[in-house]
């Protein structure tokens, strides 16, 4: 051990900076450790930890850290035994959901228990959804979003708190489901995974003798991720610590950032933190404001937007890494320059693609730049999502416009028969499969109405089958003369298939694939826009981007592509920040000030994402439904200073401009001294006097260029001549009489 001993404080000696060290070697009390992002937090607690056993003589098993994944705990255990590799008995590192179980298991006759089994999400839902089905309520809920707010109502029943208002107009319905859900969890000897949490508040509250004799036994009690922890997990730390208010262990130690608590969807309360000092009295802060990721100029632009928060803890960023590279602030002339200029950049940087990330505030955004990526044939990969064109929502509509073309496509008869349910279950597949067997060559029609004329189904499915065949009457009809997008939104109307996302998924869930289908509907429209082959065309050029990202699958070095919530805890060397506008991030959906806090914590975590190198991108338009819409920057782009970024407009950039300024930008070349360009609001305004209805910054269209934005109109000699600025084909001057107004 005193080999150990003489290793660890050389080490807490020469690599820990002073902050660092006053978290590590304090032994009693309560201590608040504010880790800013990128700051070494995990070195921090594994080697208090190993401080307490080597210096203080605390035994190993006294100790509890506390963290919210496997892998973090894992991690924590493997740089403690890099420290104490002969450790015999090793302190409890573990996920909130692992020590209950623990605690449970090992205590299980003071609560009357039986053996029981624990069942993960995927099957309470499944248990819950038989109940529904049992009672006949599939129609009004929905298993998913049900065990959320059952988890909510448990939170508030345990915790003594106020009840939720529900806006629930089957309220009755609801407490009977959940009655009859926790009396089978109870009969089949189930706990789930919210059950851990609460059973285990339970077996303080409901046990002081128990409560005492883990207060004595366990002296030292570390949390990592403080800015995650929701109201029970909150409570349950008190249980642990404190008696009548006061600390009775001889350590605590929070750690964690307010400005990276961006969870409150998943119940993330980011006041435990704001509050600890407050409820555990004496309580000793300690900022971890050296970061050991980014460079300084990257660090600039995240402090100067995360200190507009009011809800936090003073702190600045710094780091001595002597690496300089100024981020950049790109304004596009539209989301399609934009995500093809993302494309080309990444193509002239001679990084590692794994050393790549994309970042986006919400899924559906991926759409766009993903085929930009397919077409500059860039490998991706996406980090905590798959790929838009796989995603359900979008291959149950796919499916149905492929049957619409291709009566005898089998694969997407059968995922949408019955999607959105119709009461044509597994029993009627089955028939129509053995129908269909015997006669192979016939369409899906076909075999339907042999299957009506057999008067075999119950009424019920024999209406659902002919209002089934109608949909597709009609769409078959209209394939010809009505475009991809008019085709699309047929479906989604006539299946209310908006509907079905609303009952059959949780809120934030259904949100998003509601977002993913109007993107969808957008991708056909501009389709329509730029070209004539209609429906087959459509989706064989959807087929082909398919089968490119399935051969992308293979290659080892891809760009990393996700949501900003999926980012947390990962760094990159370059990060392209995309969407900085109003209605994107902010969220549209997130307009109180509270929400807005935690948007900009979303901005701020995206921004330390970067080791060497910030792209932030945003677009004057987007295309909605081929017509391009003005957007606003997003309020945090005028937090940043002038002097902090690189502020460069696209709009008029050709090809060989935006290569040239790339490459030097990548390089280091283009710097503080090139100019700065002012983020301005622009307007539509009419500045022409001749007879054309084209306006300045009017949204226009070219036979072979396609979409564009008018910039100057001037008359030459008895012409009317236009500057258009084309989004893939860069700035030309076209007579009037060649565009058209869209």
């Amino acid at each position: 051990m005193l080999q150990h001993k003489q290793s660890f404080d050389t080490f807490v000696n020469t690599q820990l900076n002073p902050q660092q060290k006053i978290a590590v070697t304090a032994k009693d009390g309560s201590f608040l450790v504010i880790a800013g992002a990128g700051s070494g937090k995990t070195r921090v607690i594994t080697a208090r930890i190993t401080n307490l056993i080597l210096n203080h003589q605390v035994q190993p098993s006294s100790i509890i850290a506390l963290t919210f994944t496997n892998k973090a705990a894992q991690e924590m255990q493997h740089r403690i035994a890099q420290f104490l590799p002969d450790l015999r008995i090793k302190p409890t590192i573990a996920t909130f959901h692992a020590y209950c179980l623990k605690l449970l298991k090992k205590n299980a006759y003071l609560q009357n228990a039986a053996q029981f089994s624990v069942i993960d999400a995927a099957d309470a839902q499944k248990l819950l959804q038989s109940i529904i089905k049992e009672k006949g309520l599939e129609k009004l809920f929905n298993a998913k979003q049900l065990l959320s707010f059952f988890s909510t109502f448990k939170m508030n029943d345990v915790l003594k708190l106020d009840a939720p208002a529900w806006n629930m107009h089957h309220a009755q319905q609801f407490t009977e489901l959940y009655n009859a859900y926790e009396q089978q969890k109870k009969l089949s000897n189930y706990l789930d995974f919210d059950d851990l949490l609460y059973n285990t508040f339970e077996l303080f509250t409901k046990n002081p003798e128990f409560a005492t004799q883990h207060l004595k036994n366990h002296r030292h009690l570390l949390v990592d991720e403080y800015q995650d922890t929701n109201l029970i997990q909150h409570a349950l730390l008190k249980q642990m610590t404190l008696q009548n208010k006061k600390l009775t262990i001889d350590s605590v130690c929070a750690v964690g950032d307010e400005d990276q608590s961006i969870y409150s969807w998943r119940g993330a309360n980011v006041a435990n933190i704001l509050e600890f000092a407050t409820e555990f009295a004496g309580t000793k802060k300690i900022k971890l404001e050296q970061n050991y990721r980014s460079t300084q100029q990257i660090l600039n632009v995240a402090n100067s937007v995360i200190k507009h928060n009011v809800n936090r803890n003073h702190k600045e960023l710094w780091s001595d890494n002597p690496k300089k590279h100024e981020p950049l602030l790109l304004e596009c002339l539209s989301d399609l320059q934009e995500a093809s200029l993302i494309a080309q950049l990444i193509n002239l940087c001679k990084e590692a693609k794994s050393s790549i990330a994309i970042l986006y505030r919400t899924h559906y955004q991926s759409r766009i730049i993903e085929e930009a990526l397919i077409k500059a044939s860039i490998a991706y990969k996406m980090i905590g999502g798959i790929s838009f064109y796989e995603r359900k929502e979008i291959k149950d509509l796919l499916a149905y416009l492929r049957l619409t073309l291709n009566p005898h496509d089998r694969i997407s008869f059968f995922r949408i028969i019955n999607c959105p349910a119709r009461g044509l279950g597994e029993k009627f597949e089955e028939t129509f499969v053995n129908l269909w067997n015997q006669n192979p060559f016939s369409t899906w029609q076909e075999v339907a109405k042999m299957l009506l004329e057999q008067k075999q189904l119950a009424q019920k499915q024999a209406t659902s089958l002919e209002q089934f065949l109608t949909f597709f009457d009609v769409a078959k009809k209209e394939k010809d003369q009505k475009k991809v997008c008019e085709i699309l939104n047929h479906f989604i109307k006539q299946t209310n298939y908006l509907t079905y996302l609303t009952d059959h998924f949780e809120k934030i869930e259904a949100e998003e694939k509601r977002e993913n289908i109007a993107e969808f509907l957008r991708a056909a429209a501009y389709f329509d826009e730029n070209n004539q082959g209609g429906l087959s065309q459509f989706l064989d050029e959807i087929s082909l981007m398919q089968d490119l990202i399935k051969q992308d699958d293979s290659a080892t070095e891809r760009v990393n592509m996700m949501t900003l919530h999926s980012a947390k805890g990962l760094e990159f060397n370059i990060v392209i920040l995309v969407g900085l506008e109003e209605g994107l991030l902010p969220s549209n959906q997130s307009i109180g000030q509270e929400n807005v806090e935690e948007e900009r914590r979303l901005f701020y975590v995206g921004i330390t994402r970067a080791r060497e190198k910030l792209l932030i991108s945003y677009s004057k338009y987007r295309n909605v439904f081929g017509k391009l819409d003005e957007q606003r920057p997003s309020r945090f782009l005028r937090e940043i200073p002038a002097s902090a970024v690189l502020h460069q407009e696209a709009a008029h950039w050709s090809k060989t401009s935006f290569a040239t300024f790339f490459q030097e930008w990548i390089t280091g070349e283009k710097n503080a001294t090139t100019q700065k360009i002012s983020i301005v609001s622009t307007t539509p305004e009419t500045t022409s006097t001749f007879s054309t209805n084209i306006k300045r910054l009017q949204s226009v269209k070219h036979a072979t260029f396609g979409l564009g934005i008018a910039h100057q109109v001037e008359q030459k000699g008895d012409k009317i001549v236009v500057t258009v600025h084309f989004t893939h084909h860069g700035t030309k001057k076209i007579e009037s009489s060649f565009l058209q107004v869209v």
